[in-house]
């Protein structure tokens, strides 16, 4: 005895050859173009709203507040790839088949939220009273990547944005020469030494932000809906 066959879609169910493994793919590529472009109208209606945050699912109980230009859904918000190959088997056996999208969702939105988890990579902080996501570093293991993070005191007390950095040499008040590391920010500079820990907020630069958010401003404030495809 054998169960009821599943929901199809005239596009899947003229795509099949007998074998539900054995589609053509022109018929899935049909069906993901129009679910991929209803997507990508929800996502622009959130935005369109004055969203800042991303709700996402891991799972029915658990789910996660990210700000919008955050890099972990960078690629949650790029519908069509997300529809990868094994994606669109699965869609062709089960055309009622969707994948998890974010709900863009205002400040408001987000304060009124409960029992939700906040990115640690983004720290969304909708309420402003979160505590700062705070890393501690040595002096000399300062890099590249850390120019455009905030520089920060022991309990997360902003003192400027990282500039530049640099060794030299210096004398204490004896005339004693020791090496030390000069720390340029946006607001002075601050001298410590290579054995030294700094604290920084450990989250992505401004740069890094407002290249996120001109990305979604293209993406989902234009009129191209074609985009989506």
């Amino acid at each position: 005895m054998t169960g009821p066959e599943p929901a199809r879609t005239p596009e899947v169910d003229a795509a099949r050859t007998g074998d539900d493994t054995v589609y053509r793919s022109e018929a899935v590529d049909d069906l993901v173009a129009r679910i991929v472009a209803e997507e990508v109208a929800e996502l622009r209606r959130g935005f369109a709203s004055g969203a800042e945050f991303a709700l996402t699912r891991g799972s029915a109980r658990e789910q996660m507040l990210h700000r919008l230009e955050c890099a972990s859904i960078e690629s949650h918000l790029d519908r069509p790839s997300r529809w990868t190959e094994p994606h669109r088997r699965r869609l062709a056996s089960d055309p009622d088949y969707r994948l998890p999208l974010p709900d863009l969702i205002t400040r408001q939105a987000a304060r009124d939220l409960s029992g939700v988890r906040s990115c640690k990579v983004c720290w969304p902080n909708p309420t402003g009273g979160e505590p700062r996501p705070l890393r501690r570093v040595s002096a000399k293991s300062l890099g590249p990547q850390h120019v455009g993070h905030v520089l920060a005191r022991s309990d997360g007390e902003p003192i400027g944005t990282i500039v530049r950095w640099g060794a030299r040499t210096g004398a204490d008040l004896f005339g004693i020469e020791h090496d030390e590391i000069e720390i340029v920010t946006s607001t002075g500079v601050e001298t410590v030494g290579p054995d030294d820990h700094v604290t920084i907020w450990d989250l992505p630069t401004d740069e890094q932000a407002i290249r996120r958010k001109a990305q979604l401003v293209q993406r989902f404030a234009g009129d191209d809906v074609a985009a989506a495809g």
